[in-house]
Parts: C-alpha cells; structure tokens; sequence
C-alpha cells in the first residue's frame, strides 16, 4: 500500500483538487490521510461521499505543518508514503513511476522524487527537472537537491529510522529530513515533470522573517555535520547557506544583512556567480520582480 498524507489548513477547494489528482492515479491501493490542521472551516463534506480511500484526521490546535505530516505518517498504513500539500496536484502516473523505481531500486534507495513546475502569485512558472541521485549526502548539504515534499515518496520504514519532520523549525523543515535520509540512503528520481505546485499568498515561502529564522536554525545543524569535512567541502557548505541567508534577508528588505551574508558566501566559495550576481542586486537595490530579473529567476535558482 502507499499512502498519501497531506496537510491542510482550511482551503477546502484546493484539497478537492488535490484529492482528484490522487483518484486519477494509475496505481491502485492507495490510502489518503489527510490531516486538517485545526481549520476554521468544515472540511468533512470534501471527504464525506469519497470512500474509505480516504481518512481524515484532525489537529485540536493549530501545530504547523510539520506535525500534520507527522500526525498523517502514524496515522498511514502504507509500505510507503507520498507527501502532497492542499494547493498542490500531481500528474496521473506519478505514484506508478515512483513506486517502478522503488521496485527496480536495491535496499539503499530511500527516497523517490519527481520534477515539477511552480506557478508563482504574479503570474509567472518556472519549471525544475531533477539532477541528482545516488549517494548525495554531501550534495545535498552543499545545496538542496531534493525538491519539495509535494514531488517526494520514501519508504516507511526510512522514516522510521531517521525521524519525520522537525517541528521545533518554524521553515525549510523537509530539506532538513532530506539530509537526514540522504546521510544513510540512496535516493532517486523519475525524469519528468509530475507536480504542479501553487505558491499562494499566505504561504511559508512569503513569510520571510520565518524563512530567515529556519534558514539559520539549519545551518546550525549544517555546521555541526560538516565539521568532519575537509576545508574545501565544508567552504561549498558554508558559502551555499550564506547565499541563502543572504537573499532571504535581501527579499525581507534588510539590506545590510543581505550583504553581509553574501559576502561570506563570497569570500568562502568564490565560485559561484549567483552569489556576486545577489550581492549586487543587495547593494543596488534592484527590484528582484522586474521583468529581466522574473525571466532570469527560473534560470538562477
């Protein structure tokens, strides 16, 4: 069985596009557990009528969604589990293709991911396919290669063994358990684009005093697993973090930090351009939303 948890907080008519992109599946015995995070609206009539395929379970209070997942994976049955979020759908075929390179994988293969594409707010999409699979540990601690939990299926007993999401970060909660899960498995990737993922107004991603918060609170935890690294490797570590702390801090209007993270991306890995690029887009105060820049962005990532 595979089940799929998704986390919802109110948006009733999103999970309804959500739960239609999972009964279009092409594999059968799929479960769904769909965990309403203390919402302010009834969500029992999109589930009500649909069949024991589907599960709800519900939050007393709001906790985030890193517990809803949390909840929703002991809640689930499945010998693996697919992550979906409410504003997000999936192509038909995606769980089939995940689950025939799972079964054409050995015992070291954790984690399956796909491609996807993400319509921003403003209008614009911008498509990424997946580019790293093996032994990515290190990889992944340089810059996140996984993509987001919406694309992502692992085996249970994978989470069993290296713990689910971490509740205690307020952002970036699923790059942290992709490097707990590539720190002792093998991942892989089917080579399409597969999930449509919806940024919306309110989303985490928006919130950028929570973005900068978990972006530091994870590279504590970085800097504790790279200090075994040779200088070289653990400078790509560093600079890659800094890059990201910095153009947080430069999308949250704080100019000064933004440089001067961005400096010490510079100055531990000189070779990177998007980092020199960021640092004069900090120090200019160029608009990141203008049309050369929106049409660059899905290039610079």
């Amino acid at each position: 069985m595979i089940s799929v948890v998704i986390p919802v907080y109110n948006q009733p008519e999103l999970l309804t596009e959500a739960l239609e992109g999972v009964r279009e599946q092409t594999t059968e015995n799929l479960e769904v557990v769909v965990v309403d995070d203390a919402s302010e609206v009834d969500l029992t009539r999109v589930i009500d009528g649909l069949g024991d395929w589907v599960r709800l379970v519900e939050h007393e209070h709001n906790r985030g969604a890193a517990e809803a997942r949390n909840t929703g994976i002991k809640a689930a049955h499945g010998d693996y589990i697919a992550f979906l979020d409410a504003d997000d759908t999936w192509e038909p075929t995606k769980i089939e293709e995940q689950l025939d390179m799972f079964e054409r994988g050995d015992d070291d293969l954790g984690l399956v991911y796909t491609g996807f594409v993400q319509y921003e707010t403003d209008g614009s999409e911008w498509v990424r396919y997946p580019e790293a699979s093996g032994d990515i540990y290190v990889q992944e601690l340089e810059r996140d290669r996984v993509h987001p939990t919406s694309t992502v299926m692992v085996r249970r007993d994978v989470i069993e063994d290296v713990g689910g999401f971490d509740p205690s970060l307020p952002s970036r909660q699923d790059y942290d358990l992709w490097i707990r899960i590539t720190e002792h498995y093998e991942v892989d990737y089917v080579d399409e684009i597969l999930v449509d993922k919806h940024e919306q107004p309110d989303s985490i991603s928006k919130d950028f005093d929570s973005r900068i918060e978990g972006d530091l609170a994870v590279f504590e935890k970085v800097k504790e697993r790279a200090s075994d690294f040779g200088f070289i490797t653990r400078s790509r570590i560093f600079s890659y973090h800094h890059h990201v702390i910095g153009r947080d801090y430069e999308s949250n209007g704080d100019r000064w930090q933004a440089l001067k993270h961005l400096g010490l991306a510079i100055l531990r890995y000189p070779f990177r351009p998007i980092s020199y690029a960021m640092f004069v887009i900090a120090l200019f105060g160029i608009d990141r939303n203008g049309r050369f820049l929106t049409f660059a962005k899905q290039f610079l990532r």
